[in-house]
């Protein structure tokens, strides 16, 4: 006679690899922890900057429509050393993309670190606290209900099979 749970699925098993470097693989939500704090802590100086960008913009379009109209008087001169120019920049922007890409690196392990700092710190709170014991104590509660579902079913059970000796 089959039980309730035996009609359940069961669950694949999971394994981690042995070699796994468990800091290693937390170090990307880290860093997105870190980002979204770093974010967060930004945004709040937004209507500052906003204003202060809309002066700006202002006054830097009166310079660029006076700045405009002499620049395009300096055009033919400048087409002659274009040459030059570009492998000039060709060669400083080489360099900056070299500094660019070790600058990211150190500022990803710097989010990662301030996001692990952050998981810390949420993992300390009271309420995290408070709810992962709350979490523990409804397993707990799930566990011994499914125990007495099986002691149930079992009593249940074997009730059927005798009274079904007795009937048959």
């Amino acid at each position: 006679m089959s039980t309730l749970t035996d009609k359940l699925p069961k669950l694949p098993e999971i394994k981690l690899p042995e070699a796994l470097d468990l800091d290693e693989a937390k170090k990307p939500a880290f860093a997105a922890a870190g980002v979204v704090d770093l974010y967060v802590e930004q945004v709040k100086d937004l209507p500052a900057q906003a204003k202060k960008v809309q002066a700006d913009l202002t006054a830097k379009l009166e310079a660029a429509r006076t700045e405009r109209a002499a620049r395009l008087k300096a055009v033919p001169a400048q087409l002659k050393t274009l040459p030059a120019d570009a492998k000039k920049l060709q060669a400083e922007l080489t360099a900056k993309a070299a500094k660019a890409q070790a600058d990211v690196t150190a500022y990803y392990t710097e989010l990662a670190a301030r996001g692990e700092k952050l998981v810390a710190q949420i993992r300390k709170q009271p309420t995290t606290t408070a709810t992962i014991a709350e979490g523990k104590a409804a397993v707990k509660k799930a566990e011994a209900s499914a125990t007495a579902a099986k002691k149930a079913t079992k009593s249940a059970t074997k009730a059927v099979e005798d009274g079904a000796e007795k009937i048959g």
